[in-house]
């Protein structure tokens, strides 16, 4: 998938680089650089563990799919 067809996505802002999002992803998309996410979308999956883990929910799926966890 590309960037322009992939469902997960992060904000602009409200990233705190904590790093969640690096630990659960799966594959190894997730990066933390200068206290933001970004997604390598040659290695994503879409599953949405980054998404669900997020404790400032920053990062979102087109679709609506993944709800932060509580």
């Amino acid at each position: 998938m590309t960037e322009t067809t992939h469902q997960i996505w992060v904000a602009d802002e409200g990233c705190i680089g904590c790093g969640m999002c690096e630990r659960v992803c799966p594959c190894g998309a997730m990066h933390v650089v200068d206290k933001q996410a970004a997604i390598d979308y040659a290695r994503c999956i879409s599953c949405g563990m980054c998404a669900t883990k997020c404790p400032k929910h920053v990062i979102h799926d087109t679709l609506g799919i993944f709800a932060a966890a509580e």
